[in-house]
């Protein structure tokens, strides 16, 4: 499924040259933004397990294999994700927690502070995907973390400890909107302030925040933005 949303560039044009009946090109009918344009190919979707590709990362050749291999081992889980590695200002990082336990089962915990679930990694069951709602089409930045800490509530989370994605930072993605950003890290803290204080985390993510905020510059509008969240979001 080839979702287009809302694309300048020659899509349709290249996927028409394609010539296979197994793809089905799809063009929103206006730019709706990542989370939207996620849902509406689950939407099409008719298979049991869905998979994310964006049109800047790279899959390796073994991915699914590995992914799908790793969960016929162990069933209990309804998602399973990769490392990914990262290339950002000619360097390269290879995105995950310290610690296996952080990584794999109820993971909830580890997910509030830290944003280790890459949309490209993921491999799940469309009936759990729809169960918690699909992505928070409101959220224009960090969306997948938003996603995997509501995956999390409900569903057990697997894990292969090998880098399958190649995740490439565009200076034009969605990926580098700071004001969205922010708005999003707020969002979350507020919306899952119940289980930061359950985890006894609450204070770090808070203080995490506003230091990194201060370290660009905007830490007064970030604290005030954190605060008209929690007054208004609605709780878990």
């Amino acid at each position: 499924l080839i979702i287009d949303d809302g694309s300048t560039d020659n899509t349709r044009e290249m996927v028409e040259e394609m010539q296979d009946s197994r793809i089905r090109y799809i063009r929103l009918p206006q730019n709706m933004g990542a989370a939207a344009a996620r849902n509406e190919g689950v939407r099409f979707a008719k298979g049991e397990i869905i998979a994310f590709h964006d049109s800047d990362d790279i899959w390796l050749s073994e991915k699914l294999e590995k992914q799908m291999s790793y969960w016929k081992e162990h069933p209990e889980f309804s998602m399973i994700y990769c490392a990914y590695l990262l290339h950002r200002d000619n360097l390269k990082f290879r995105t995950q927690p310290a610690e296996r336990k952080e990584l794999e089962g109820d993971i909830l915990q580890y997910l509030l502070l830290r944003n280790f679930i890459g949309t490209p990694t993921m491999l799940l069951r469309k009936a759990c995907f729809e169960d918690v709602g699909g992505f928070n089409v409101a959220l224009h930045c960090l969306e997948d973390w938003e996603f995997a800490v509501r995956f999390a509530e409900s569903y057990y989370i697997g894990y292969v400890d090998e880098v399958l994605v190649k995740a490439y930072y565009s200076p034009g993605g969605i990926s580098s909107k700071k004001a969205e950003y922010y708005e999003t890290k707020c969002y979350v803290i507020s919306k899952y302030q119940k289980y930061y204080v359950q985890y006894d985390v609450f204070t770090r993510a808070v203080s995490e925040l506003l230091q990194q905020a201060a370290g660009v510059g905007v830490m007064d509008e970030v604290k005030e933005m954190l605060e008209t969240f929690l007054m208004t979001t609605e709780r878990v």
